[in-house]
């Protein structure tokens, strides 16, 4: 029989790694619970004077689950100090720097000195985005990486060559964040490489319109399940053009379906680079008539679906932290 182990309570959540980690940890019989970003706090800004009192049970539930768990696993720096005011039980946490938090909020005058105690009183930190190693890693030298990850239990089953034109979907909103302008090129030249391509996207982003106006269908809010549903649609999926995967990309190469990504990807810590298809606007696109010729023998060639589902999977970590949490307490 499995050893249950310490009592664990994952606090709040980014791109549900807390939620996929609890689930992959519970399913091993160990007593882990989460509670999500909505049972944390309100939403909005933190209010003063009588308007505090809505925080009330907010505050009473995060002491009662604190009470009830050994250690806690917070997610998001500046999430720390809802499990550490004085009105909380003293519990040993973990802590998951998911983006913002140490790219920006690090080193931000307003926020640095809660960031920081946030990272020096955590018993081992993680951090989710490669292009946030350099400045994890100097806030705290034993920083680890650990990636987000996909539900592969709940993804649906990839349906390439099922319309009646080649489909490529574009996974990201059409922001700058997400180089949306390098997107819409790639669009341009997909249209040139294969005049009866079908591009469809998000209506999302402040870059949707010119999108728009590149001949990229766009489609409206959609569910999660939804969403998945679109990706195992395509014969290629076009990734955001910053070089690093998100949760959407990995969903589309778990789901099967080759990736693109314009630019050139980062490599991960051990030195792989993702099986993806990269370079230039004009090189996606003429990479891609190849994939779209025939999408399925492409998927083979890349292995993008074995290599998501073996490396970015929430079961391959929880085991390693159970150990460092029974460690802790």
């Amino acid at each position: 029989m499995t050893d249950p182990g310490p009592r664990v309570l994952h606090v709040n959540d980014c791109a549900r790694v807390a939620h996929n980690l609890v689930t992959a940890a519970r399913s091993r019989g160990y007593r882990w619970r989460h509670l999500p970003p909505a049972a944390v706090r309100p939403s909005g800004p933190t209010p003063s004077g009588i308007g505090r009192v809505r925080w009330l049970p907010y505050v009473l539930r995060r002491r009662a689950e604190l009470t009830r768990a050994q250690v806690a696993h917070v997610h998001y720096a500046t999430s720390v100090p809802l499990v550490t005011a004085g009105s909380m039980p003293r519990r040993p946490y973990f802590l998951h720097l998911h983006g913002t938090d140490i790219r920006e909020q690090w080193s931000a005058p307003a926020t640095r000195d809660l960031v920081r105690r946030a990272v020096d009183g955590a018993m081992g930190v993680y951090y989710t985005n490669l292009d946030t190693a350099e400045n994890a890693t100097a806030a705290r030298a034993d920083a680890e990486f650990m990636p987000a990850f996909v539900d592969v239990a709940n993804l649906p089953a990839w349906r390439p060559g099922t319309r009646a034109a080649p489909t490529v979907v574009f996974a990201s909103r059409w922001g700058p964040e997400k180089g949306a302008e390098r997107m819409i090129d790639v669009a341009g030249a997909l249209r040139a490489a294969v005049p009866a391509v079908r591009l469809v996207g998000l209506d999302w982003g402040p870059l949707a319109a010119q999108a728009r106006a590149a001949g990229v269908e766009l489609v409206g809010p959609l569910p999660h399940d939804g969403y998945l549903e679109l990706l195992a649609g395509a014969d290629l999926v076009v990734g955001q053009a910053t070089g690093l995967l998100g949760v959407s990309e990995l969903e589309a190469l778990a789901i099967g379906a080759p990736l693109a990504m314009p630019g050139t990807p980062w490599r991960y810590p051990d030195g792989a680079a993702p099986p993806v298809v990269a370079g230039s606007p004009a090189e996606v696109a003429e990479q891609a008539r190849g994939v779209l010729a025939d999408p399925v023998a492409a998927a083979v060639r890349l292995g993008g679906r074995d290599w998501a589902r073996a490396n970015f999977v929430a079961e391959r970590y929880v085991d390693e932290l159970q150990r460092r949490y029974a460690a802790a307490v």
